[in-house]
């Protein structure tokens, strides 16, 4: 079972099926036949197994039945309270059939995440769009089903998603922050809607990203005291309540879901990260397992530098951060800009102790404590740890989507691949996820 015991709590161990290309609900279903369920029973034997789904648009309007062009962010009463369709109904069927509780869906990446260019499409539509919260609503009514059929006991769950815009593409002035404000809170009415017509609570958890709007801890939250300013201001009209429920509505259903590669990239511990947004009253509602790449003295160490290097590929984005040597940060959009003279603005890498990547490495990765180029798993386990402890989750997902473009690599010689993962050749992708969730499931059993 995928249901463990950690810090004297139960926890919930899934990986992110958003790892295996699905866009369709047949797509989904032959992965759920061909990996979730086989992935689930190899590492944790016969019975319930924790899932993490990843649901797109297309699989949204497919399983609902009802396309609905994105100008509103919100559906009918009738819509929300509509009875599984019969593609909804196959879905449901096939849950059953390998004893997959889905205790989360992952709906950050709606449109094709496994077309031959994402990179910043994976924040399309961003929460300047109504777009999105009517799509993230459309997900979470799909999950308020999950609910219902699979364990009728469980009445609240979470989808991810952006916390806002790309900013290089969109900036990060005020009026874009409000936007995305006035989207969000738009969605957690329609969330609190849902909630009273189903009786199933399902929560937004926002993922802070680098580049992407609230991407520190601190940012973060100072944006979501936005968040709960526009709705103070608008849902005691909309809602006939007081400012105080408002709130309360807000960090109800408002969460963050928490990813170690994208804090560690940032140069932040999770354990801090953790403590201070429980100081802020902000739920966490999932922790993605996850470790970032990075590298020390850059410039000296040529031979890692080009493992870095030829790891850039077209599919996704790996912004980079790195630390120069007076402690401050400077943030590149994606990996080729390290050597665009324009991006460095007369910068050099010998300006820089250490840069960290957003290119999600297996957690089994180990290149050794004196190697240059490695990753950064080790705040994984005891960030895990400390969640569990505080009481502060249970929802834990190993989430390594870049398994098939390393596999790419790897078969077609890249030599930073290959001593990545430690192979040359062919990668076996199930294989590799099963050890993930071996190593995950070893550290959560581990005392600090």
């Amino acid at each position: 079972m995928s249901y463990l015991r950690c810090e004297g709590r139960e926890v919930y161990l899934s990986y992110s099926a958003n790892v295996h290309p699905a866009e369709t609900v047949d797509e989904l279903l032959e992965c759920l036949r061909r990996h979730v369920g086989p992935i689930s029973r190899a590492a944790f034997g016969a019975g319930p197994a924790a899932a993490n789904l990843r649901l797109g648009m297309s699989q949204a309007d497919e399983l609902l039945g009802y396309p609905v062009l994105p100008s509103t962010s919100t559906l009918s009463d009738d819509a929300l309270k509509a009875p599984p369709t019969p593609a909804c109904e196959r879905l449901l069927d096939a849950l059953d059939a390998w004893g997959l509780d889905v205790v989360s869906i992952n709906a950050f990446p709606i449109r094709d995440f496994h077309a031959s260019r994402v990179k910043e499409q994976v924040y399309s539509p961003p929460w300047t769009d109504g777009g999105r919260a009517l799509y993230s609503l459309k997900i979470a009514k799909i999950l308020s089903h999950i609910m219902t059929r699979r364990v009728p006991e469980r009445v609240c769950a979470a989808i991810s998603v952006p916390t806002g815009v790309f900013k290089a593409q969109y900036g990060d002035g005020e009026e874009i922050r409000e936007q995305c404000a006035h989207f969000l809170t738009e969605c957690v009415r329609e969330l609190f809607r849902l909630e009273n017509l189903t009786g199933r609570t399902v929560q937004l958890g926002l993922e802070p990203e680098p580049l992407t709007t609230g991407e520190t801890c601190g940012e973060f939250i100072a944006y979501y005291k936005l968040i709960l300013e526009n709705a103070a201001a608008k849902y005691p009209r909309q809602l006939g309540i007081k400012r105080a429920q408002a709130e309360e509505i807000v960090r109800r259903f408002l969460t963050v879901n928490l990813d170690l590669c994208h804090q560690a990239a940032e140069f932040e511990d999770p354990v801090w990260a953790l403590k201070q947004l429980k100081s802020a009253g902000i739920a966490v509602s999932g922790l993605h397992l996850a470790a970032a790449l990075r590298l020390r003295e850059p410039a000296a160490n040529t031979v890692a530098l080009a493992q870095l290097r030829a790891l850039d590929e077209p599919r996704y984005l790996h912004q980079v951060i790195a630390k120069a040597r007076d402690g401050s940060l400077v943030r590149f959009a994606d990996l080729p800009d390290l050597w665009d003279v324009r991006r460095m603005r007369g910068r050099t890498l010998r300006d820089f102790e250490e840069l960290r990547c957003h290119f999600h490495m297996p957690l089994f990765t180990d290149l050794g404590a004196q190697s240059a180029l490695g990753t950064t798993r080790e705040v994984v386990g005891p960030a895990a740890r400390f969640a569990v402890k505080e009481g502060l989750t249970n929802n834990l997902v190993v989430e390594t989507y870049t398994w098939n473009v390393l596999a790419e690599l790897a078969a077609r010689g890249n030599a930073g691949a290959q001593s990545l993962l430690g192979q040359a050749g062919a990668v076996d992708v199930q294989a590799g996820i099963v050890k993930e969730l071996l190593w995950a499931r070893e550290q959560l059993q581990t005392a600090d």
